[in-house]
């Protein structure tokens, strides 16, 4: 009898054990993939941009692509054909003033909470992989990061394919600007991060000069 019990016992959390699985996939997943998608049409030039709603949070789901009147920003490899692709690099000066109305860069704290969206729960200047590829193109989050390079502090351009960066509004005073990285962690781009050991991770990262050229990717008034 005693035998009888502890069976059913075993039986019935293996039960429950797999109906919270199952329950908790199956949240993460409706979560995912119930994002709102829409337009923007900045007025300024013309240009159509794909946005998504992730979280409580708007985001254009493009690089941003806007030529300034005033400013530094780079075409990757100086080559224009890329601009259609991966829109311009910009140094952080520009990109703080560069959004049409209603939209801005996102602050520091506004990429942890996107960040959060995605079930990144480790502290933001960790890097996670979980988050990696809901991130990336064809990603269930719809965010279609491209791994567009950047151009580092001695002016060189790098990572192409590999590594995309995405500035912040959010100052650090002491390291340069935050901003969000996102990486495939291929061979050759050591980070010093455990996690960089896995594959493909993203986060936030400051460690930064302010005339470096990275993505724009706007928010949402």
């Amino acid at each position: 009898m005693k035998k009888k019990s502890n069976t059913w016992i075993l039986q019935t959390l293996v039960l429950l054990v797999c109906f919270i699985m199952v329950s908790s996939c199956k949240e993460s997943a409706n979560y995912l993939f119930a994002q709102e998608t829409g337009s923007f049409t900045d007025p300024r030039d013309g240009k159509i941009y794909k946005t998504v709603k992730i979280g409580d949070q708007w985001i254009m789901a493009e690089n941003f692509a806007y030529k300034p009147d005033q400013g530094n920003y780079w075409a990757y490899a100086n080559d224009t054909n890329n601009v259609a692709i991966y829109g311009y690099l910009y140094d952080w000066g520009t990109a703080m003033k560069i959004a049409p109305e209603g939209w801005h860069l996102p602050s520091k704290e506004e990429w942890t909470i996107f960040r959060k969206s995605l079930g990144g729960k480790r502290a933001v200047w960790k890097y996670s992989q979980i988050v990696y590829k809901p991130l990336i193109k064809d990603g269930v989050s719809g965010f279609n990061a491209l791994l567009g390079g950047l151009l580092d502090c001695n002016g060189k351009f790098k990572y192409l394919g590999e590594q995309t960066d995405f500035w912040s509004s959010t100052d650090s005073r002491y390291d340069g600007p935050w901003h969000f990285a996102v990486n495939s962690n291929k061979d050759g781009i050591p980070h010093g991060s455990a996690d960089t050991k896995k594959d493909g991770f993203a986060g936030l990262k400051s460690y930064e000069c302010y005339g470096s050229g990275k993505s724009v990717r706007l928010f949402k008034d």
